[in-house]
């Protein structure tokens, strides 16, 4: 067992010995593992994978998915110095196979036919990048991040940086997850947010994770947090939204050890937040983080909070607010000046992988994460929007988040977003939006919701051009995938005003 893998199983006994405690919980079967078996299973599955041909140094397509086998199987990899690349399963296979073909994958582990299967993979890749600054194989694995650009990266993050990922979010001035809760998470292990959630946190601090193969809809994930007496919930901004009008229209009651739901992915409206607290009289905790940081470096906790913003810079990273001329705006005094966002840390690598070679990352030690924001004034991060979050129409630069926040907020509108495409040679301020089924004539709607909106913000920031559509694309984590808006709009125009 190397020295990574047997600091993350020093971990089971040095935090108060919860070996029998749950670990996993298949939502579908019923199935559990306690925390003693995963550990127990993972060293039989090391035995397994060096019997199959995996070494040390090997890079392994982890196509598990979200089921019992996941975190044995990880661990197992780790154990034996291989290097998991973390995909998701349900991906189609070309788009796998450009995934993993950017590193030199030698074998897939996937599950079917109820078990694990491990088989041979031959990647026109042959050199992995050294893309740690600290030139470490063994103890690495990768996620993928395609942002909102369509365009996939590995990023390579060690299991040294698991501890750090606990601390930040999961210590005593974050969550204070301890082995007595229950986790559901809405994200799932093959993305940054599901990772850390779903095994990085039950792994260091005993508590138990509620797995579905299957990602849950809003009745679903209300169903599950009832069911299992689930303490801490991990979601996403749109989803929230969706539960907040579930839990209005079903009048459904608060779990009743629920203590917390936690947002990321995207910035949170105020509106959705309060409604949920209004709603369930629980905190709504606010974070960010990246896929290249590994977590979020900004978050709220349940005592260190930060109302309406992404929280306070979380322990073991440093973040600045940028000027157009790159000069950092002072936490304190900065008059809600917008900056884009940098941050600096142990857990950045130096590059990430992509189709056409290494990307660098950091900037003399520091990442653009493509965020902006303002420092509020009791130091809590306020992010307004992503780099292609804002859009530029007859020469005047807005904020697509606080458009769609608007529409959002008018009943009738499920989900929306907006871009300003070219029409005639100009540009237009368009919006795509998913509207609530009882909707009747979608033309009708949209005239009455653009007067609506002419109360609520200045004429300009109204869209002029209205699509429905059957739903907003975006990543798991969230994200809304700006590059497929246009495609919409391909079609017959609804309404144009």
């Amino acid at each position: 067992m190397s020295s990574s893998t047997s600091i993350l199983a020093a971990q089971l006994a040095d935090r108060g010995g919860w070996a029998d405690s749950d670990a996993v919980i298949d939502e579908q079967t019923g199935d559990k593992y306690r925390h003693g078996d995963v550990h127990t299973i993972a060293r039989s599955l090391a035995d397994e994978f060096l019997d199959r041909g995996i070494r040390a140094g090997d890079h392994v397509g982890f196509l598990v998915g979200d089921r019992l086998e996941w975190m044995p199987a990880f661990l197992a990899l780790h154990s034996i110095g291989a290097v998991p690349l973390v995909v998701n399963p349900d991906l189609d296979e070309h788009v796998q196979s450009r995934m993993l073909g950017i590193l030199p994958t030698k074998f897939v582990i996937s599950y079917r036919d109820a078990a694990l299967q491990i088989e041979r993979y031959s990647s026109r890749q042959t050199v992995a990048h050294d893309d740690r600054p600290d030139g470490s194989v063994a103890s690495r694995y990768y996620l993928y991040s395609s942002g909102t650009t369509g365009n996939p990266k590995a990023v390579a993050h060690t299991s040294a940086d698991l501890a750090v990922f606990y601390d930040a979010i999961g210590g005593a001035n974050g969550l204070d997850i301890r082995a007595t809760d229950t986790i559901v998470s809405l994200s799932q292990y093959y993305f940054t947010y599901g990772f850390n959630n779903q095994f990085v946190y039950p792994l260091f601090s005993g508590a138990s994770v509620v797995l579905n193969r299957q990602r849950r809809n809003e009745e679903k994930f209300v169903d599950c947090l009832h069911r299992h007496g689930a303490t801490l919930a991990f979601s996403i901004p749109s989803a929230l939204a969706r539960l907040a009008d579930h839990i209005e229209s079903s009048t459904i009651e608060r779990p009743a050890n629920l203590r917390a739901i936690v947002s990321a992915g995207e910035p949170l409206p105020d509106a959705v937040a309060r409604r949920i607290e209004d709603l369930w009289q629980v905190q709504v905790l606010n974070q960010i983080g990246s896929t290249e940081v590994g977590n979020a470096f900004c978050a709220n906790g349940v005592t260190r909070r930060s109302a309406g913003t992404a929280g306070f810079i979380c322990p073991g990273y440093d973040v600045e607010l940028r000027t157009s001329s790159d000069i950092p705006l002072p936490t304190e005094g900065s008059a809600r000046k917008i900056g884009s966002v940098w941050v600096s840390g142990p857990t950045i690598p130096q590059f990430a992988v992509t189709a056409d070679g290494p990307k660098q990352l950091l900037v003399d030690g520091w990442l653009e994460t493509k965020d902006y924001g303002y420092w509020a004034d009791d130091g809590g991060l306020v992010v307004v929007g992503r780099t292609d979050d804002f859009i530029h129409v007859g020469g005047i630069s807005m904020s697509a988040v606080e458009i769609e926040s608007a529409i959002r907020s008018c009943a009738g509108v499920d989900d929306c977003a907006v871009l300003a495409p070219l029409i005639n040679g100009a540009s237009t301020l368009a919006a795509v939006v998913v509207l609530d089924p009882s909707i009747g004539d979608a033309d009708e709607f949209f005239s009455g919701l653009r007067t609506q909106l002419r109360h609520q913000m200045e004429p300009f920031r109204v869209p002029k051009l209205w699509t429905p559509v059957p739903e907003v694309p975006r990543t798991g984590s969230g994200k809304i995938m700006r590059h497929k808006l246009s495609s919409f709009l391909g079609g017959e125009i609804s309404g144009m005003i």
